[in-house]
């Protein structure tokens, strides 16, 4: 059987206050630009994906910095809630399904489409997870998996907070991200930030060794290569990315 492998990332674009750039300026565009087309990435999983780097402002990027993809699809409802994918490949529409009991709360949806390569199906999912509550997060995680494992190849993008979570709650650094990243290896699947490749930080400021971002794919989805992608200018998020092999 024909097998693909494809670069897919994950970025938060996040509050742009960047040290030297101005938001919104011709600058800015140029800077965000360059790490949208750093790694030629076939297919990108962005957060938080509100305007120009959300709080400068409601100007959407895709003009001046997406417009070498030819497919960008965003929805959102209110700030911090937007999601998008940006890619060449061809996928089908996306919806937004709502983790249970959560319509009014934080980041309360995931973004969903679906791509074929090569005559195979496969799940694509763009999320944020709560970053407070110890069981908010684990019916999100396990809402994500039982949604995801109704297709033969899956892969999972986005933000999951371990980081934040851990602040919020004033604990030790327990590994509980690993808590968090073990419900989806005991599923079957693979992650790219703290298996074999090591940790890759991106939350920007920070040097604490928290796979914040993360890339997570099905069992039979292989991953080849795991980098990120960390300008000095980024105050909230650096971008994650990985290949992936599609057997």
């Amino acid at each position: 059987m024909k097998s693909t492998t494809i670069r897919v990332a994950t970025y938060n674009v996040g509050d742009f206050s960047g040290e030297g750039i101005a938001p919104g300026s011709d600058d800015a565009r140029v800077a965000f630009r360059e790490v949208i087309e750093a790694e030629r990435v076939d297919l990108w999983a962005l957060q938080e994906d509100v305007g120009f780097f959300d709080a400068a402002t409601e100007e959407l990027p895709y003009h001046a910095v997406y417009d070498s993809y030819p497919t960008y699809l965003r929805r959102g409802e209110k700030k911090y809630n937007y999601k998008a994918f940006l890619t060449g490949l061809p996928i089908g529409e996306v919806e937004q399904i709502y983790y249970r009991g959560e319509e009014a709360f934080g980041h309360p949806w995931f973004l969903h489409t679906q791509m074929r390569l090569e005559g195979k199906e496969v799940c694509v999912i763009c999320l944020h997870f709560d970053w407070a509550d110890r069981d908010r997060r684990a019916a999100q995680i396990a809402q994500v998996i039982e949604f995801a494992s109704r297709y033969e190849y899956a892969m999972i993008l986005g933000d999951f907070n371990p980081d934040d979570f851990v602040d919020k709650v004033k604990q030790s650094d327990d590994l509980t991200y690993e808590q968090d990243l073990s419900a989806f290896r005991r599923a079957g699947y693979h992650v790219a930030n703290a298996d074999r490749f090591g940790i890759f930080t991106t939350i920007a400021k920070s040097k604490k060794p928290y796979p914040c971002d993360n890339i997570i794919v099905s069992g039979n989805i292989k991953i080849h290569r795991v980098g990120r992608i960390f300008r000095d200018w980024m105050n909230d998020h650096a971008a994650l990315w990985a290949d992936v092999e599609f057997c």
